[in-house]
């Protein structure tokens, strides 16, 4: 089995747990011993209540740890900020009944459900909305939150997701997902450099379906990597082996790095924030990537 074979393999879809009943489930969670099952089921017939409802009423889990099981239950990965607080910036898992977490669904719907028109120039080297760069003016926009978000809520459907830090200039996703470096699978720098090396991206256990390309090291010619072209044929690769490939950038009022990464990628989703953005400096960059025949997929303005 070649390292790719076996990378594949650790991102099939999580089979659901499907006719394990909740009791279980719980079980698995907070430990539940066969008295506490009791009481609960008692507590459930006495009131005519869910056997959730009775746990909680119980005191015997908590509400988070019941939404740990009814996630698995139905097969929806999602995360306790208790266990994995570096990952409570991603609100479509740490708080999937919240407002933000349905604003990234519903982002993610609109994204799905949209048919690009043609693009002048040359065929595109992947199927539309398969590979898309989340690009936006200025620092600080809050792009790699945006994109660690999206590829969450694609995950959560069970697409074989993974979340690109092409932001070779001031990397962030591996502290957000807490990725220590990893000598036997290379980072973005480290592939742009030496051909030979195949990606492996690193699996996020906590959800399933997720897999993250780190940087790795910064390197000293970011710009010259990513124009080689090795970066687009790293992509094309990624996009045979996963659904989707959500791909971080830096500022592009830092550089030329952000119009290459969206020529690279095809489509590109931009991003402004309220009261930080200039109308100016939005214009400039939306018509930079047309002048590239990048498809825009849309123009998100986020509150403060």
């Amino acid at each position: 089995m070649s390292p790719r074979d076996g990378h594949e393999q650790l991102l099939q879809v999580a089979v659901p747990p499907g006719e394990r009943p909740l009791g279980e489930l719980l079980r698995d969670v907070c430990a539940l011993g066969d008295a506490d099952i009791a009481r609960i089921v008692a507590l459930q017939a006495e009131r005519e209540l869910r056997f959730g409802e009775a746990a909680l009423q119980l005191g015997l889990v908590q509400p988070a740890q019941l939404q740990q099981a009814l996630a698995r239950q139905f097969g929806y990965a999602c995360i306790d900020p208790a266990t994995h607080p570096h990952l409570a910036e991603l609100s479509v898992a740490a708080d999937p009944q919240g407002l933000a977490a349905e604003l990234w669904r519903d982002l993610r719907a609109q994204l799905m459900l949209r048919v690009p028109a043609p693009m002048p120039g040359p065929a595109r080297a992947h199927p539309p909305g398969r590979v898309l760069a989340i690009v936006s003016p200025r620092r600080g926009d809050g792009r790699s939150h945006a994109a660690a978000n999206l590829a969450a809520a694609f995950s959560q459907l069970g697409e074989r997701t993974v979340l690109v830090d092409a932001d070779l200039r001031a990397p962030r996703l591996h502290r957000l997902f807490d990725l220590a470096d990893r000598p036997d699978r290379p980072g973005l720098s480290v592939l742009l450099a030496d051909p030979t090396r195949v990606p492996e991206p690193q699996r996020i256990d906590a959800l399933p379906c997720l897999a993250l390309l780190p940087v790795g090291a910064p390197p000293p010619n970011p710009l010259e990597l990513l124009e080689r072209g090795r970066f687009a044929a790293l992509l094309q690769d990624l996009a045979t082996r996963f659904d989707r490939v959500i791909v971080d950038t830096p500022a592009s009022a830092d550089g030329a790095d952000a119009r290459v990464i969206a020529a690279a990628c095809g489509e590109a989703l931009v991003l402004a924030r309220r009261h930080h953005a200039r109308a100016a400096e939005l214009g400039v960059l939306v018509e930079s990537l047309r002048r590239e025949s990048v498809d825009l997929a849309g123009v998100v303005m986020r509150g403060d």
